[in-house]
Parts: structure tokens; C-alpha cells; sequence
């Protein structure tokens, strides 16, 4: 009875030390894997590093071998980044429309030219309607009008189909902002104080 209950006691124990040599070899892979994992993060960095290094060679080369094709890439590169850092926002439109109206408050209505005011009065309609809309494609953008303010719930509002259509689009631009202006605001805004009926 007595060698049985130190058999089963030896076997307890023996399964015992198992398992403690299991988690020791299981928390020693776990380090082993952090260390592989850290040193897989160097080997990145450094294989992104070389990749840089590698093309600023290249393009170093390449600017001496065709010096004229690097500055007109170069000279492309930058005009882009003028344009896009000079492509006017909704602020600026709302803005430009504010100052053309004072303009326009500064002149008598008998010299005042009706196209300009026709436009900045339309155009102050459908600001205090919330129906002004910018779609910005990078260098450019446009100003285009909604059917319902965003505020309003409607179903109509929210149906997607019930959308502006793509094809009808272009039917919906009221201006276009390029290279910090908006050109048709500033197209209608030309001789605005001469009035072509006066003299007619």
C-alpha cells in the first residue's frame, strides 16, 4: 500500500517537473520569438532604408545623364504643388461674394452693371439657402448647386437616388477656382459700374 501511494506520489511529481520544463521551453521560445520579432523590425527599416538610398542614387544619376528631362519633371512637379496650395476653398467664395456685393453696395443702382448683379444676387440666394457645394479635385476646384440644403431631412434629401445625376453635373458649376480665384465670379464682376443701358 505504501509503495503504491509512493508510486503515485513519484508519478505526480515526475508529471510535475514535465510541465515545469514545458513552461520554462515555452516562456524561453516566447523571448526567442520577441528577439527574432525585434530583429525582423531592424531588418525592415533597414531594407526600407537601402530601398531610399538606392533610388536617391538613381535619381542622382539620372539628373546628370538627362539633366533637361529632370527639369522639366522637376518644373512639373513643383507646378503642381503651386496649384494645389493655391486652390481656393468655400471660405474664399463665400469671401469673394461678400466683397463683390460691398463693391456693388458702393455703386448707384442707375450705373450699376445688371449682369453683376444678377450673378452676386443669385449666388447670395443660394448661400443664405445652403445650397453651395465645393468639389475639390486637387488643382481645381468647382462650385456647384445642391437641390436641398444639407440640414433639411426630407426623403427626397436622403434618397440616393433621387441624387444629382453624373451626366447633369456639369449643368450644376457656377464657378470654378483656379490659381486662388474663382473665375466666373470674377468674369461677371468685370465693369461692374458701367451700365450698357444708359447709353443705349
Amino acid at each position: 500500500m505504501i509503495s503504491l501511494r509512493c508510486n503515485l506520489f513519484k508519478s505526480k511529481f515526475s508529471n510535475l517537473s514535465i510541465k515545469k520544463l514545458k513552461f520554462s521551453s515555452l516562456t524561453q521560445e516566447a523571448t526567442l520569438e520577441k528577439e527574432t520579432t525585434l530583429q525582423k523590425w531592424g531588418k525592415h527599416w533597414k531594407g526600407v532604408y537601402q530601398d531610399y538610398k538606392d533610388v536617391a542614387i538613381d535619381l542622382k544619376k539620372n539628373c546628370k545623364e538627362r539633366p533637361i528631362r529632370a527639369l522639366i519633371k522637376l518644373a512639373m512637379m513643383g507646378s503642381c504643388y503651386y496649384l494645389y496650395s493655391t486652390n481656393p476653398d468655400e471660405a474664399s467664395f463665400k469671401e469673394a461674394l461678400l466683397q463683390n456685393e460691398a463693391r456693388l453696395a458702393f455703386v448707384g443702382e442707375s450705373i450699376r452693371n445688371p449682369v453683376s448683379v444678377k450673378h452676386v444676387e443669385h449666388m447670395s440666394e443660394c448661400l443664405n439657402e445652403n445650397i453651395i457645394r465645393r468639389l475639390t479635385l486637387g488643382l481645381v476646384s468647382f462650385i456647384w448647386l445642391d437641390n436641398y440644403s444639407d440640414l433639411c431631412k426630407q426623403y427626397k434629401t436622403t434618397c440616393t437616388y433621387l441624387k444629382p445625376k453624373y451626366l447633369e453635373f456639369h449643368q450644376r458649376i457656377v464657378d470654378v477656382g483656379f490659381l486662388g480665384k474663382w473665375w466666373i465670379l470674377d468674369h461677371k464682376m468685370k465693369d461692374y459700374d458701367i451700365n450698357d443701358n444708359e447709353f443705349q
